[in-house]
């Protein structure tokens, strides 16, 4: 290929990523506008992610568990003694 085609191509090319990245741009506006968080631009670090807190649970909540699955446990082994 002749040099000034290859150069006219990358012309070209480079015009459709623009067009591209400005269809890009434009639709992480209308995300946006909806409430959700915003995309980071091209080449920056992303954010950190949004860590849910972890809820507590009291020991009394624990053992109230901890005796409910005892219980089926049992009933689920009971059959299997007999």
């Amino acid at each position: 290929m002749e040099k000034a085609t290859i150069e006219m191509a990358i012309l070209g090319l480079e015009e459709q990523k623009k067009k591209i990245e400005q269809a890009i741009a434009e639709l992480r506006t209308q995300l946006n506008s909806r409430g959700h968080r915003p995309f980071p631009a091209a080449g920056s670090e992303m954010p950190t992610p949004f860590v849910r807190k972890r809820r507590r649970m009291s020991a009394a909540a624990k053992r109230k568990i901890s005796d409910a699955m005892k219980r089926r446990y049992a009933a689920m082994r009971a059959p299997a003694k007999k």
